[in-house]
């Protein structure tokens, strides 16, 4: 074999290579961005736990159909809207959350698009899904004016992403209580890639962002919460994270809470993973919980 002909093989293989590596980047971009197998039926309801609802419904801004529950507390001129994390839907966070309806609380609860009942087929982690939440915060003001004089906001890892969002850029907002949320969208995207799929942080995550960023037409990452956060002050903030949290780790939250203002709390919960502080928090969960929203809301 002559020397050309080694050359050129190996530019062969190169270039394989190359485009091997771009195939993988794109995939994980559209897993990202496309979670079709997330999408899962909804399991529980608010009337096994004799609670009253209404099935809801509303449309985004970009004409994205949206579906969940409102359940009302006779008089209550209070309300909480609840969303769930990433691969997730309402049924997932009314188990843990139900018990804010006994405090004297309205509570909405809805799917973010792409995931649940509701429509859409991109999930973006954040950056679209804040378009949902105003899309409820809106419903509620032009349906139920007199049940949402406050507004309390309570986020699960994406959700709370959202939450810490729209807390920042809604007066309105009264309160944030954000469980299990990211620092920053690269992060996550990294991580997340590496848990699931075994995906190095370099030099593929680089080149996935590349792709998020021309999918969604935007940088997702300048809407994270950790350039958000700080503009919730002076009203309050409630984080609340895994110590054992393998997906978001614990030392995020700790940055988070640097960066908010006061008043701010911060409980990291011994033994939990990602989206089990409920689980593992058991009673103190729910104290907290009840404690933060009775305080501020």
């Amino acid at each position: 074999m002559h020397w050309w002909h080694i050359v050129l093989l190996i530019l062969i293989c190169l270039a394989a290579s190359a485009l091997g590596l771009v195939w993988l980047c794109a995939y994980t971009a559209k897993k990202v961005l496309h979670p079709v197998s997330k999408r899962k039926a909804l399991y529980l309801w608010p009337d096994e736990y004799k609670m009253p609802y209404d099935n809801v419904y509303f449309t985004t801004e970009d004409k994205v159909n949206i579906k969940g529950w409102f359940i009302p507390y006779d008089g209550a001129e209070k309300t909480i809207i609840l969303m769930h994390g990433w691969g997730m839907n309402r049924s997932d966070i009314l188990k843990n959350t139900y018990f804010l309806h006994d405090l004297g609380f309205n509570l909405l609860y809805f799917d973010f698009r792409a995931l649940g009942e509701s429509g859409g087929k991109v999930s973006s982690i954040g950056y679209l899904e804040t378009r949902d939440v105003r899309a409820a915060i809106k419903y509620l003001k032009e349906t139920r004016p007199e049940s949402c004089k406050k507004i309390g906001l309570y986020g699960l890892s994406m959700g709370a992403m959202v939450a810490i969002c729209e807390g920042a850029s809604n007066p309105q907002i009264s309160c944030v209580a954000a469980e299990a949320s990211y620092y920053s969208f690269r992060r996550v995207v990294s991580r997340w890639a590496w848990v699931h799929h075994k995906v190095p942080s370099f030099p593929i995550i680089p080149i996935v962002l590349h792709y998020i960023r021309r999918d969604l037409h935007v940088n997702p990452e300048r809407y994270s919460p950790k350039y958000n956060i700080g503009k919730i002050a002076p009203r309050p903030v409630l984080i609340i994270h895994g110590r054992y949290d393998s997906i978001v780790p614990a030392a995020q939250a700790k940055l988070l809470f640097k960066r908010a203002g006061d008043p701010k709390e911060i409980w990291l919960v011994p033994g939990a993973k990602h989206n089990k502080c409920a689980e593992v928090g058991g009673f103190e969960y729910k104290q907290r919980l009840s404690d933060f929203f009775r305080r501020y809301l």
